[in-house]
């Protein structure tokens, strides 16, 4: 027995070894079949794809049940390439089936290797509608990903929103009230509104998961995952919504007339306080950090100088850039004031500590860059969020010295800029209650102090006109409380703000048109001056001026007005016979945002002749009362 089994031993070796070799070329054999059907599988794929066959592309991948992995970045990636606006216009059955066949492939393939395949395709800024599928079948693999999913996801949020700042600017069409509603059928806002709207639908199961409102997690704004949606969502403001007309009047309007740019807005606010408890606190933090990098940026700006090390400038611009770009944007935390402030969105976010004169103070510098830009829907954010800010500040709150912070100079004579430039009638028109009441948040001091600005730097006679009559309105409220010479309002102030007015610039040469808001506020000054103030008792001190203002302002100005008077009758005389005019004395023009139109007609020249006559009368009858009633005061006196 011993030796029939040492006689078999070798024989069941050799069987055994001889058994595994085919086992092991079976199971090469196996994979080479495999590996040889994942590329006919790959290869037919392709092929159904280039000739749009559809039922063709259901087979292989759908009725075969697809499994083999290997493929599946390639195939995600065709399918992915094919998801596209023309496709839906053109072949919507084969786009339909290229959805269902991804729809596969993301259910049985590995979620990060299918991620990056998708991005790869989102790169191309122009198709619409390949954007939006990417955000669906992107947000269905990302909830494949395990929750530690922070870095799948920040390169996924960096990926779709280039291609959110690549969508253009919306136009500016400078429309008034009413027609602001038509801005919704522009097609730049169409587009942003659209892929913003399909964004925030993408990002609302990721919000959800860490959000406050989420009673399964214990919220922290720390959260890598909270951080990285604040900033995308961020974002958005600065581009495109920055841009967009986001107003909506409860008391006036509606809920079915809000605009898609106001939705997107209310949404993307909703998702912000799911993340952010306290939106103050959001722009405080990031304008503080701002702040300490410009000051950061001055010092490294003089080492560069001291040092002149030319080789590491390249090196150290690129720290900087990445250090910017973990700020979120200036735009971004004004538009975000703007909508919760002036549009009343999100409120609950926003603490009521604060007290208005620390509001407004806080934000100048966001009202200042809305003011600054010329779209008219951006400047239209400055004057309601200013508007807003402004009108809960009660009289005489701010002193002199609050007036050291530039920022005050800076947004009036923005809003000068704005009355007198902007194209916007509505604007224009709202910026006029604003300009009057800002002089009278300062004390007595800070108003006379801005009120010298504006007659020492501006030019424009509306502006000034206009300015001078608020002038007049304060020392009319002063001389009814009995004030005397001693006022900042009074006095050799009075007389020095009446030498800064009270100019006739070219002589009896001076275009009185151009002039004539001025001369006649200055004029109307001047009457009520003679009437409220009498000669003995001179509490204004302008009875002192007097003398001079009669010879170097009454005296040009009258002779103006009579060589005006001349010229414009025989303008008129000339225009009623029909013959042409001369150049030097009258041209007539029209111009409509900044294009010259076509000639007047003869009987519209006729209306501006007269109209001009009449102006040239009304100056011409105040300056003779004006003069009548002082001489009068005068006599009245002498006569006592």
């Amino acid at each position: 027995q011993v030796a029939s089994k040492t006689k078999t031993t070798p024989l069941s070796y050799s069987h055994n070894h001889h058994f595994i070799n085919i086992m092991d070329h079976l199971m090469d054999v196996e994979v080479m079949e495999k590996a040889a059907d994942a590329e006919t599988a790959l290869k037919q794929v392709k092929e159904c794809i280039k000739f749009k066959d559809s039922k063709g592309l259901k087979t292989v991948i759908l009725e075969h049940k697809l499994k083999d992995q290997s493929v599946f970045w390639e195939i995600a990636s065709e399918l992915t390439a094919n998801l596209t606006e023309e496709n839906l216009e053109q072949h919507e059955y084969f786009f339909e089936t290229c959805q269902r066949c991804m729809n596969y492939v993301i259910a049985n393939g590995n979620p990060k290797e299918l991620l990056l395949a998708v991005l790869e395709q989102a790169d191309s800024f122009k198709d619409d509608q390949k954007f939006k599928c990417i955000l669906e079948n992107v947000q269905k693999i990302l909830l494949k990903l395990p929750n530690k999913r922070h870095h799948s996801l920040d390169v996924t949020l960096e990926t779709l929103s280039a291609h959110i700042e690549a969508i253009p600017q919306a136009k500016d069409h400078n429309l008034d009230h009413e027609e602001r509603k038509l801005l919704e059928m522009d097609p730049s806002v169409m587009r942003a509104t659209d892929v913003v709207l399909c964004y925030l639908e993408f990002l609302s199961p990721f919000v959800e998961e860490v959000s406050m409102r989420n009673p399964k997690v214990t919220f922290s704004k720390s959260t890598p995952q909270v951080q990285l949606l604040v900033k995308y969502l961020m974002k958005l403001l600065s581009h495109p919504l920055y841009h967009l007309d986001m107003t909506f009047k409860p008391k006036e309007q509606e809920e079915k007339e809000k605009s898609y740019s106001r939705v997107c807005a209310e949404r993307l606010i909703d998702q912000l306080a799911q993340l952010c408890p306290n939106f103050f606190a959001l722009i405080e933090d990031e304008t503080k950090k701002r702040s300490m990098r410009a000051k950061l940026k001055e010092s490294e700006a003089r080492e560069d100088e001291e040092n002149e090390e030319l080789d590491e400038e390249e090196g150290d611009d690129k720290v900087k850039d990445w250090k910017e770009d973990k700020l979120i944007p200036e735009k971004s935390l004004a538009c975000l004031s703007y909508l919760v402030l002036a549009e009343g969105l999100g409120l609950d976010q926003m603490p009521a500590v604060y007290n208005h004169k620390f509001m407004l103070r806080f934000h100048l510098p966001f009202i200042k860059s809305f003011l600054e830009d010329q779209h008219s829907i951006v400047k239209l954010k400055g004057v309601l969020l200013l508007e807003k800010l402004m009108f809960v500040i009660p009289p005489m709150s701010f002193t002199h010295y609050e007036l050291d912070n530039d920022f005050y100079k800076d947004i009036l004579n923005l809003l000068i800029s704005t009355m007198t430039h902007c194209q916007n009638k509505d604007i224009r028109k709202s910026c006029v209650p604003i300009y009057s009441n800002f002089f009278g948040m300062f004390s007595l001091q800070g108003r006379h102090r801005l009120y010298e600005t504006v007659f020492n730097t501006c030019k424009h006679s509306g502006v000034v006109g206009h300015t001078l009559s608020l002038y007049k309105e304060q020392v009319d409220s002063l001389l009814k409380k009995g004030e005397g010479p001693d006022n900042i309002f009074l006095g050799k102030n009075l007389i020095r703000v009446f030498k800064l007015v009270s100019v006739i610039p070219d002589g009896v040469t001076t275009d009185l048109l151009e002039n004539s808001d001025r001369i006649l506020s200055v004029l109307n000054f001047v009457r009520y001056l003679v009437l409220r103030d009498n000669p003995a008792e001179n509490r204004t001190g302008f009875w002192e001026l007097y003398p001079n203002l009669d010879k170097e302002f009454f005296e040009p100005l009258r002779q103006a007005i009579i060589l005006s008077k001349g010229h414009y009758n025989l303008d008129l005389e000339d225009v009623r016979k029909g013959n042409p005019l001369p150049t030097e004395n009258t041209e007539f023009s029209v111009n409509v945002g900044g294009e010259r139109l076509g000639p007047v007609s003869r009987e519209q020249q006729i209306q501006v002749i007269e109209s001009a006559l009449n102006t040239f009368d009304m100056m011409d009858s105040i300056l003779s009362r004006t003069i009548e009633l002082a001489d009068a005061q005068k006599r009245s006196v002498k006569a006592n």
